[in-house]
């Protein structure tokens, strides 16, 4: 047998190599001839009968079929099914491509990675702003109602329920403590299942895959593109952050229903449950929750609108008894804790947040947010988190509202008068009233009640108006404003200015005689004692009032008022006042002066009752505060105001602060015209008070303090009409005392008087003169200044 035909039937070196065995040599097929994926090289065509019958071309060709066919048998073994192939074409090319784009999602994934430790850090999740008076109690949340916005409150892992971190688990991912952030066989799982119900019924959504959706895909079409972008940055976010962290970040930004967002604020909506507050920290609501709470809240992130509790309760609940089924599959639970929460959920009671939540002490709270739009901006307020604490007392704020509405609303036994009263708003048509509680000392609103009524929007009412903001003619009540700038000049109070009919030389086009010719409120004059400026004051006559403001100067009032806080005069509304006068050009000097005496020029009841507050601090203006502490939404302080210190401006001296408080806390004095036991005497320590009435009753006050308390109440009618045959006394009087008894008692102030001055002494003056006493002169003693004791009779 020649060469090929040996290696035709197999020969000497079947099954090895295609060339003759060489001894020492031993090379790889692929290295040998016909090796490299080409049939061999056939030798030439022999040309003669090789001696075994068969002509030469047959033996050739059957050869060479044979050869063929060792070679693909050696090469191609057995043949691969196509689907096989394809699948390995797919891998192959899917490696090509994921090497190829690896690099990318590693760029995509640190691009995305701020935001991921935004959400972490919580700096990038809108959060509800919180109002609170000065005891922590709520006042009122602010948050921003536009889409996919409404209430969050972030909330540490250590104080979550481990009921509700349990049951979130069974709701939506048994693996999350052990898998990488994608749940594949989850994924398989809900395929398979769904392909099967030929519905979606199961989700193959880790809770680190619905965080990341949430977040940042939230309004994307669910692509296979995003998904993957989503199961990428789950896959992250597990490499970069603890599972307690992932789970803490999941049950602060997932939506739970009725503009929910996150677990507290489900927690507190759906269950009215309320953080407890320590002096040190809080205990959110979240932490509260108990099994039936807890299962039922982790249902409902599957479909928030659908299961939410307050328009649809039996679908939350079925819900529920699919999420604590699961728990006790887990071993979570026992069944006899699951039917005991089912049972308990059935008597749940759930409210839409507008119900349960009110707003408390509204005109204050609307004071504050107003502050608070100035400082932080309006978006910035909405979606910040902050924490707010106010200088409010709660309690004390829902005594003032009961008795304004009381003093108003219903039949009162008044003391004063020694028979049952009212209701004022039907016997006076007294409608509405405002009152402002301060603390002198530090300037700290404690109560603000802007009407009689929030829900009342009558005309006389209009309750939502802060009347405690409005500009209103304050009447008597800014006397002692012109008396303080009078002092300042050297007068004293035992200087008599008479009260008889006066005519000023200003211009009064109503007057009968062409000039101003005030007179006092009873069309009396008062000539029977001493009208001394204590006396003046203390029962509210005109005529000298007129005449010392005469004597200071409109510019010097008005320097007074400033010091002491009120600053409405220069922008206070002249029309009415240039009516009145048909002085259609006047200036403000011109229009109140010298009526600005008896009250023309308006102010606000906060802007009097400071200034008041004032003459109780000696001297020392401490503007009005409303905000003691403001912290950020992980409770670290922003602003704090220190109570110890405040800033606080000398605005006039203690001499004569003391002056008025002397003359304003004279119960004596005020018998000529009020008598004993009116509304300004408290049963048991010494008060400053001045009442005021303007002209046809159109405004009533009166303002007072003690040495701890200053107290402004006004009352009205909103739409300026005219109350019936009601002053100050017996108007806002009342309200007055009552609110200025219950403060008292409430802190436990001291019943001290004020305090005198080092350079202010007891002097004695002729009753007739107010100099220095003739023999036989009858004769009045008074407090001086130093320097201010006449020496000439």
């Amino acid at each position: 047998m020649d060469y090929h035909e040996s290696q035709a039937a197999g020969g000497p070196e079947r099954g090895g190599s295609l060339s003759p065995r060489v001894p020492g040599l031993h090379l790889p097929a692929r290295h040998l001839p016909g090796a490299s994926g080409q049939p061999p090289v056939l030798a030439p065509l022999p040309t003669t009968d090789g001696g075994n019958g068969m002509p030469p071309l047959r033996r050739w060709r059957a050869n060479r079929i044979l050869l063929r066919k060792r070679w693909r048998r050696r090469f191609y073994p057995r043949r691969t099914p196509r689907w096989a192939v394809m699948l390995l074409v797919a891998t192959l090319l899917g490696l090509a491509l994921f090497s190829s784009s690896a690099g990318a999602v590693y760029a995509y994934y640190e691009a995305q990675l701020p935001l991921l430790r935004n959400i972490a850090n919580n700096n990038a999740l809108f959060q509800t702003t919180r109002i609170y008076d000065r005891n922590g109690n709520l006042l009122y949340e602010l948050f921003d109602h536009s889409a996919d916005h409404g209430r969050r409150t972030y909330v540490s892992y250590t104080d979550i329920s481990p009921l509700l971190i349990n049951a979130t688990v069974a709701a939506e991912d048994h693996t999350f403590w052990e898998n990488s952030g994608v749940d594949l066989q989850g994924i398989l799982r809900a395929v398979f299942s769904n392909l099967q119900s030929q519905s979606v019924v199961q989700g193959g959504s880790t809770i680190t895959q619905q965080l990341i959706k949430n977040e940042l895909f939230s309004n994307q079409p669910r692509t296979l593109g995003v998904k993957a972008e989503e199961a990428v940055l789950a896959y992250g976010l597990t490499q970069q952050y603890p599972k307690w962290k992932i789970m803490e970040m999941y049950l602060n930004t997932v939506y739970y229903g009725d503009l929910n967002y996150g677990a507290e604020a489900a927690a507190e909506n759906y269950f009215n449950l309320q953080p407890k507050c320590t002096a040190t920290r809080c205990k959110p609501a979240v932490a509260q929750l108990d099994l039936a709470q807890a299962s039922l809240l982790a249902g409902l992130p599957q479909s928030p609108s659908y299961y939410d509790p307050t328009v649809n309760k039996p679908a939350a609940l079925a819900r529920q008894q699919v999420v604590l089924q699961s728990m006790v599959e887990l071993g979570m639970i026992t069944p006899q804790q699951a039917a005991a929460a089912e049972a308990e959920s059935q008597k749940f009671v759930f409210k839409p947040y507008s119900e349960t939540h009110h707003i408390q002490a509204p005109h204050f709270v609307q004071y504050v947010i107003d502050q608070l739009t100035s400082l932080l901006g309006s978006q910035n307020l909405l979606d910040g988190g902050y924490n707010v604490y106010t200088t409010l007392d709660l309690t004390l704020e829902k005594k003032v509202e009961q008795i304004v509405h009381d003093r108003l609303y219903t039949v009162q036994y008044d003391s004063y008068l020694g028979q049952y009263e009212g209701p004022l708003y039907k016997t006076n048509n007294v409608n509405n009233a405002a009152v402002v509680v301060m603390s002198p000392t530090t300037g700290e609103i404690l109560a603000m009640d802007g009407s009689a009524d929030f829900n009342n929007q009558s005309p006389k009412v209009q309750g939502q108006y802060n009347s405690a903001l409005a500009l209103r003619q304050p009447g008597s009540a800014f006397k002692p404003i012109v008396y303080a700038a009078a002092f300042e000049m050297g007068w004293y109070p035992a200087m008599i200015v008479p009260d008889h009919l006066t005519i000023y030389p200003t211009k009064d086009a109503n007057s009968p005689s062409g000039y101003y010719t005030p007179n006092n409120y009873d069309q009396k004059f008062h000539t029977t004692f001493p009208m001394t400026i204590r006396n003046a004051i203390a029962n509210s006559f005109n005529i000298p009032a007129v005449t010392t403001v005469e004597y200071v100067g409109f510019n010097n009032v008005l320097n007074m008022a400033k010091r002491l806080g009120i600053t409405s005069i220069d922008t206070a509304d002249l029309q009415a006042c240039r009516k009145n006068y048909n002085a259609p050009q006047a200036t403000p000097e011109q229009c109140f002066f010298p009526s600005i005496a008896l009250g023309t020029a308006e102010v606000s009841l906060l802007e009097l009752t400071g200034a008041y507050a004032t003459f109780a601090n000696q001297g020392v203006r401490v503007p009005p505060v409303s905000i003691l502490e403001i912290t950020d939404s992980l409770g670290h302080p922003l602003y704090r105001y220190d109570a110890a210190h405040p800033h606080g401006v000398r605005a006039l001296g203690a001499d004569v602060s003391f002056l008025i408080s002397s003359i304003l806390s004279d119960k004596a004095s005020r018998y000529h015209e009020f008598g004993p036991g009116n509304p300004l005497e408290l049963a048991d320590r010494p008060a400053a008070a001045k009442t005021g009435t303007t002209q046809t009753f159109r405004d009533n006050w009166t303002v007072g303090y003690t040495p701890y308390l200053a107290v402004g109440v006004w009352a009205g009618n909103s739409d300026n009409s005219a109350m019936d045959n009601v002053i100050g006394i017996t108007g806002a009087g009342p309200i007055w005392h009552d609110v200025m008894e219950y403060a008292s008692q409430r802190y436990h102030y001291p019943a001290e008087d004020f305090i005198r001055p080092d350079d202010v002494h007891l002097g004695t003056v002729s009753a007739l003169t107010g100099l220095l006493p003739r023999p036989g002169e009858p004769t009045v003693s008074d407090w001086f200044i130093d320097g201010t004791l006449p020496t000439t009779s």
